[in-house]
């Protein structure tokens, strides 16, 4: 398995993850992509210390970009959606 602050990668901070937040206790989350939803629910409650209900991941496809006449691609990036058990906050996250 790998190290816990490489599993997840960062917050994601949104009108639409905060929504979640409050309505269905859903936490959004960028994540390695090479990782699984096993790894994912371990480190998310050995790092938070919350207990995770379900799991839910997406690959986003990187776009393409351009500068000038030259184009590229921006990487693909893994998001995880992560319900927590009923009465489970995480408190770090609050705003």
């Amino acid at each position: 398995m790998k190290e816990l602050h490489k599993i997840i990668e960062r917050v994601i901070l949104s009108e639409k993850s905060l929504g979640l937040r409050e309505t269905q206790n859903v936490y959004v989350f960028n994540v390695n992509k090479h990782v699984n939803k096993n790894e994912i629910k371990i480190s998310v409650e050995k790092f938070f210390n919350v207990k995770v209900d379900s799991i839910k991941t997406l690959i986003n496809r990187g776009k393409f970009k351009r500068i000038g006449k030259y184009t590229g691609k921006l990487s693909n990036t893994k998001k995880a959606y992560v319900k927590l058990k009923e009465g489970q906050r995480i408190k770090a996250l609050e705003v």
